[in-house]
């Protein structure tokens, strides 16, 4: 049976080690982007660059190859996020996307 004091120390210990913990949990926050900052997220991932024709020229070889080891089946999609600006893209097997 447990007796006062260990039940004393259990709350003490519970209460101490809450407080510790929770003091780490308030420091993860989030900035908001400036203007400059969003500008330059949106210079960098601009339609006409070559971003988007890579991403998915990439993707599209690696459909492709996990179709060929016959991982994917011959009509097989993907959609690849592009990691700068978010956009979305379905990439098939064949040259239409």
């Amino acid at each position: 049976m447990k007796t006062r004091r260990d039940m004393l120390l259990s709350v003490v210990a519970g209460v101490g080690g809450f407080g510790l913990l929770s003091s780490r949990a308030f420091a993860w926050y989030t900035d908001e982007l400036t203007p400059e900052q969003k500008a330059l997220m949106a210079a960098a991932c601009r339609p006409s660059a070559d971003n988007h024709v890579g991403l998915i020229a990439a993707a599209r070889q690696d459909l492709l190859q996990r179709i060929a080891a016959g991982q994917l089946p011959a009509n097989a999609s993907e959609q690849v996020g592009c990691p700068i600006c978010g956009c979305n893209f379905v990439v098939t097997a064949d040259s239409t996307n």
